[in-house]
């Protein structure tokens, strides 16, 4: 296999590989994190949904299982009063950060203190202006093929990376339908150097996620955009009979993101009771692998893509 030389991502990173889970609460914890760094990937584990003393415990269990590099994620707006203690912690031990869903110039100036690299996820040209501004390393641009909330203007990241790469010089990991090399090929023709896999990750082996959940991920055929009842906001859900009922007005989701009891469909499978988030890419993702098959099948699937459109040059 080839490897990728003057990359930024891997520079940063420490990482064999520019691949990375995405940090979804509850999901990126210790088994998937460090499933995705044992592999060479990037495992992000986010530090949001747990206090500092269990995070520390979950970080300690990756360094256990493998001495290559992970990093810490902060959702910056959900931490609110938390932000600062996370953050003492964080910088006293991380060799990588990520953020998102808030303005980074929060953490920024201790950040950039102790040369810690830290990429800002993003989904708008403006987003990404300011967060270049207050001087992070990096950039995980989003698309609104992504699974989560996402506002209702969210650009698709075909146009968002191109938009974003013509004004800024920071490296850009791409996050949003990814699932496989033919994706990340495509994303380093649009000026990405690594990639960001959401729903590919969370339904593997070692997501902690209830096999339920999984299975309805690789079963999926079509996805849904449901109104949730927030404002000016959509959240991406497989489609199943909750979900259909959710779309037609017979559930009423009351702004709950889920329609229902997260947990119970996270913990227990009870997809009768809370949709299943996911991106587009749910319809792509065709059976449950383990962090270390689809890492390997993604860059192996990568320098073919590379070595066909190559040879397009005679």
């Amino acid at each position: 296999m080839h490897e990728l030389s003057d990359n930024r991502v891997l520079r940063d990173t420490g990482a064999r590989y520019p691949i990375f889970n995405a940090p979804v609460g509850y999901f990126a914890r210790s088994g998937l994190a460090g499933a995705v760094s044992a592999a060479g990937g990037m495992g992000l584990m986010e530090m949001t949904s747990t206090g500092v003393e269990k995070t520390a415990r979950e970080a300690a269990i990756i360094r256990e299982r493998t001495q290559n590099p992970f990093g810490q994620h902060m959702f910056i707006s959900a931490l609110r009063d938390r932000l600062d203690e996370v953050l003492d912690w964080a910088l006293g031990q991380a060799t990588f950060l990520a953020s998102c869903a808030g303005n980074p110039k929060k953490v920024m100036p201790r950040v950039l203190e102790t040369g810690i690299p830290l990429y800002h996820q993003i989904g708008s040209l403006d987003e990404a202006l300011k967060a270049v501004d207050a001087g992070v390393s990096g950039l995980i641009v989003e698309g609104a093929e992504a699974g989560g909330l996402r506002s209702t203007r969210s650009p698709h990241l075909f146009t968002l990376l191109q938009q974003i790469r013509r004004r800024v010089e920071v490296p850009l990991v791409a996050a949003g339908g990814i699932v496989d090399g033919v994706g990340m090929a495509a994303a380093f023709a649009l000026g990405a150097e690594g990639v960001m896999m959401g729903t590919r990750f969370m339904s593997c082996a070692e997501s902690p996620v209830h096999e339920n959940w999984k299975q309805a991920v690789a079963d999926c055929d079509v996805t849904l955009n449901i109104d949730p009842g927030m404002p000016n906001l959509r959240m991406r859900v497989v489609r199943n009979e909750l979900s259909e009922s959710v779309e037609r007005g017979d559930v009423d989701p009351k702004g709950n993101p889920y329609a229902g009891p997260f947990m119970e469909a996270f913990r227990d499978g009870r997809l009768d009771r809370a949709m299943v988030g996911c991106g587009e890419s749910a319809t792509l993702v065709t059976e449950i692998k383990t962090a270390a098959e689809i890492i390997d099948e993604t860059m192996t699937g990568f320098w073919r893509e590379i070595d066909r459109l190559a040879a397009l040059r005679g």
